[in-house]
């Protein structure tokens, strides 16, 4: 994820959570200045730590905050993703990621 969509997200869940900058400040132990250059992407990428100490005040992973936003799909697995669940339990790890790997590249290529 790029910075200014990092920038962006933080922005957006400040707001979401109706806080002031200052008020974020002191939720994240960050400056009012600091928390304004995150939000607008400037000053440089944050820190592992300071995205680490944001998705702790926010109560979230902090992957929520560097990855984008996955659709999630609202209906029930099928018989078949049960199915494929269940051989794959029977698997080493290591075929496991071999699979996981080649079914990446296949849907792909769609």
């Amino acid at each position: 994820m790029a910075n200014n969509d990092i920038s962006q997200k933080i922005r957006e869940l400040r707001k979401s959570l109706k806080l002031t900058q200052s008020q974020f400040a002191k939720l994240v132990h960050l400056s009012v200045d600091r928390v304004g250059k995150i939000e607008r992407g400037i000053g440089g990428d944050p820190t592992v730590e300071t995205l680490e100490n944001i998705a702790d005040a926010l109560k979230m992973p902090v992957e929520d905050l560097i990855y984008p936003t996955k659709k999630k799909t609202t209906h029930k697995p099928t018989r078949e993703l049960a199915d494929l669940i269940a051989y794959l339990q029977t698997r080493t790890p290591a075929d496991i990621k071999f699979i996981h790997e080649l079914a990446i590249k296949i849907l792909e290529k769609k």
